[in-house]
């Protein structure tokens, strides 16, 4: 109908297409065939195949897939899985062998004025909602780094698996993404929390324990300074001894708790992340609750932490300064 607007539609590839695949994938390829080397902007491929491969291909990939609008082809995506590997895929064959089976989005390329239109992630959806039967990964070749790549997987819940370099001598970055499993993820989300609880715990007994230290340390220069003590000259080296190592003792500590809130905070995102899954299925936000709004920016990270890092800090500046005192005399 005259004045409606032309829409993307996702179709399997077929013959038809072919022809336009191979002219597209070869305008957005890293190494085109003249030797002249291609933009990184935005993403690419790192070869283009032949029209002979892509043909090839419409028979034996599971899914291979357009975005056609007005009979342009402004995408397309192929993706089979390690069953249809090819011998000479290394990377793909070290991965079956070492976790099992998997869908690989071996290429999605999207038309340099079709970019950032959402075509990417309409081809991506549209293999994952069909595909459940084992996780989908996504090798990424990342010299020269491939940003925008990178973003998008992210953005579509993919996640870093590991980091190769095949014989090719191209470090790759393989990107994952599994199905989620509520069973899995309600037990992992109390180990999440417990790890949490165990962090916090943990940092508190090193706060005690310096204390114990510190009032030790205390004691014992105090005794050596006193008349009780060595006195004199020796109970004054002993002091400036023990002084020294409040100063150890304190910075130590002060870098284990630094350490340890840092564990901390990376245990309380694991929860946070989900939380917001169980919050898309029914549940409420328990860690993450209200931390959205400006005026609670101290439920995102608490200033007891930086507190328990400046304490002995504190006290190495006091030793430092019986130190000095001790040294004046």
């Amino acid at each position: 109908m005259a004045g409606v607007p032309l829409r993307v539609e996702i179709l399997r590839a077929g013959e038809e297409h072919v022809e336009q695949i191979a002219r597209l994938a070869e305008s957005r390829s890293l190494n085109r065939p003249d030797g002249t080397p291609g933009s990184v902007e935005g993403g690419f491929l790192v070869s283009a195949y032949s029209e002979a491969d892509y043909r090839a291909r419409l028979e034996t990939a599971e899914h291979f897939y357009v975005a056609v609008k007005g009979g342009q082809v402004l995408a397309f995506l192929l993706a089979y899985s390690s069953d249809r590997v090819e011998p000479d895929e290394w990377l793909n064959r070290r991965i079956k062998t070492t976790l099992g089976n998997f869908l690989v989005i071996k290429q999605i390329c999207v038309a340099q004025d079709a970019a950032r239109g959402g075509i990417a992630s309409m081809l991506y959806y549209h293999v994952l909602d069909q595909w459940d039967e084992s996780p989908v990964i996504a090798a990424v070749v990342n010299d020269p780094p491939n940003d925008a790549s990178a973003r998008f997987h992210h953005k579509l819940g993919f996640q870093e698996l590991t980091r190769l370099t095949p014989p090719d001598g191209l470090p790759r970055v393989v990107w994952v993404w599994r199905k989620p499993r509520e069973a899995m993820l309600h037990a992992q989300y109390g180990i999440a929390v417990d790890l949490y609880k165990h962090e916090d715990n943990l940092n508190w007994q090193k706060l005690n324990n310096f204390f114990y230290i510190t009032a030790g340390l205390a004691a014992a220069t105090a005794f050596c300074l006193g008349k009780e003590g060595a006195g004199g000259s020796l109970g004054k080296g002993l002091a400036m001894i023990i002084a020294v190592i409040g100063i150890g003792v304190s910075l130590g500590f002060s870098l284990m708790l630094r350490f340890g809130r840092q564990y901390l905070l990376a245990r309380k995102e694991a929860v946070i992340d989900l939380e917001e899954y169980m919050a898309w299925h029914g549940g409420e936000r328990i860690v993450n609750r209200r931390t959205d709004d400006p005026r609670s920016a101290y439920l995102k990270v608490s200033p007891t932490g930086a507190i328990m890092m400046l304490l002995p800090v504190l006290v190495a500046a006091c030793w430092l300064a019986v130190l000095g005192v001790l040294i004046a005399d």
